[in-house]
């Protein structure tokens, strides 16, 4: 789906957290609510804001580091491409919090 030109600026950009993120997008794991956007990940739904995601890699390595991790850059691919899944919805409508 992606240019090997693309893929490769991404990856060197980023790292394998680029080669994951590309991986998300191209696989239309980022949905936008009304209020915010969800990554679908493996095991579990994160939250993304601007500077912010739910998962343990950005609160443990990458907001230490002052880097994105691999949903952040999933997000910013997918709305660059055209691949973001919209939703009518708020997030705390669909998946409220326990």
């Amino acid at each position: 789906m992606f240019s090997d030109t693309f893929k490769r600026q991404v990856e060197l950009e980023y790292g394998n957290r680029g080669k994951k993120g590309l991986e998300i997008a191209e696989e239309r794991r980022v949905k936008r609510y009304k209020d915010l956007y969800v990554v679908v990940g493996e095991t579990d739904e994160y939250i993304v804001e601007e500077t912010l995601c739910t998962c343990k890699d950005f609160l443990f390595t990458a907001l230490r580091n002052l880097t994105k991790c691999s949903h952040m850059i999933a997000v910013e691919i997918a709305e660059q491409e055209g691949l973001i899944d919209v939703i009518n919805a708020w997030y705390q409508d669909v998946r409220p919090l326990p």
